[in-house]
């Protein structure tokens, strides 16, 4: 009876023993991955962290990061697949749904993300990145009211966000709700004052509402803050147009030419305005 009782703690202290150098094994993978990582060496760190769920499979950080490094080298469904696991481990994991919802958002598997990202937030109810790949995967799927409700709700918290601003402001504009529209895109330009497209798409809605020289103001911010953006020259001289402002109408179409010549989608564009709109203009500004 003895024998029996030392042999079976002698085979526990070895079983013992052989986890804990396993585990140690596994986390000596794990930090070199994450070494790897940080260096952007992202084949290498995706070679230690599956060395690492290899040595123990129980380790969801590592499937983690596995599935991390996997969606930036952009092996979706093997990423997708590291995240389940993670999952499997841990049902109440909120990191793995979130990643897993994003990665299935970058496929295009639009319904399964979104149970995906529901679960992230339902784990975590503030998550404010949750709240924000809510509203972008919406607005993908042209869901606005749904889109308006979770930018609503991340921007509450996120003030300072720019471009959850501009989505916001996409999203009332396709639901039609121009007035809060233009509030958004007032938000987005004032926390970056330097977001081109932002004062562009301003400029289109303010332009829809025949607010010419107001939609001439957002174009010109956005020209200021990208010199090469050929379309808000076009739209400022449909602007200038409507206005009866010839001249500055003329210019704005000599600056489209310039900034859109060498671009093949324009070419066309290009030659009609050149052909056609600015002789037209040159002789009405003679004539008057």
């Amino acid at each position: 009876m003895r024998i029996t009782r030392l042999f079976v703690m002698l085979l526990v202290l070895l079983l013992t023993a052989s986890l804990v150098a396993q585990d140690n094994a596994a986390k000596e993978k794990f930090n070199a991955g994450i070494k790897a990582k940080q260096a952007k060496n992202l084949a290498e760190a995706e070679k230690q962290f599956q060395a690492a769920v290899g040595e123990y499979p129980q380790y969801k950080e590592a499937w983690l990061e596995l599935g991390s490094v996997r969606f930036e080298l952009n092996k979706g469904a093997q990423s997708e697949e590291a995240f389940q696991k993670a999952i499997a481990l841990d049902p109440q994991y909120k990191p793995a749904y979130y990643n897993l919802g994003m990665a299935q958002f970058k496929a295009k598997k639009y319904i399964l993300a979104e149970a995906s990202l529901k679960k992230s937030l339902e784990l975590v109810s503030n998550d404010a990145k949750t709240m924000k790949a809510l509203g972008q995967l919406y607005l993908v799927q042209k869901n606005y009211d749904k889109s308006v409700e979770y930018y609503k709700m991340y921007n509450s918290a996120n003030s300072t966000d720019a471009e959850a601003h501009y989505n916001l402001a996409q999203a009332y504009k396709e639901k039609g709700d121009l007035a809060e529209a233009e509030k958004s895109y007032q938000a987005a330009v004032r926390v970056d004052p330097k977001y081109a497209q932002a004062y562009y798409n301003y400029g289109n809605l303010l332009g829809t509402q025949k607010r010419f020289p107001a939609a001439i103001s957002a174009y010109k911010s956005a020209i200021a803050a990208d010199r090469g953006m050929e379309k808000a020259y076009y739209n400022m001289a449909l602007a200038y147009m409507n206005t009866e402002q010839y001249p500055e109408a003329l210019q704005a179409y000599k600056d489209f030419v310039k900034a859109a010549k060498g671009k093949p989608a324009l070419k066309g564009q290009v030659q009609q305005i050149e052909t056609d709109i600015i002789p037209k203009l040159e002789e009405t500004i003679q004539g008057q």
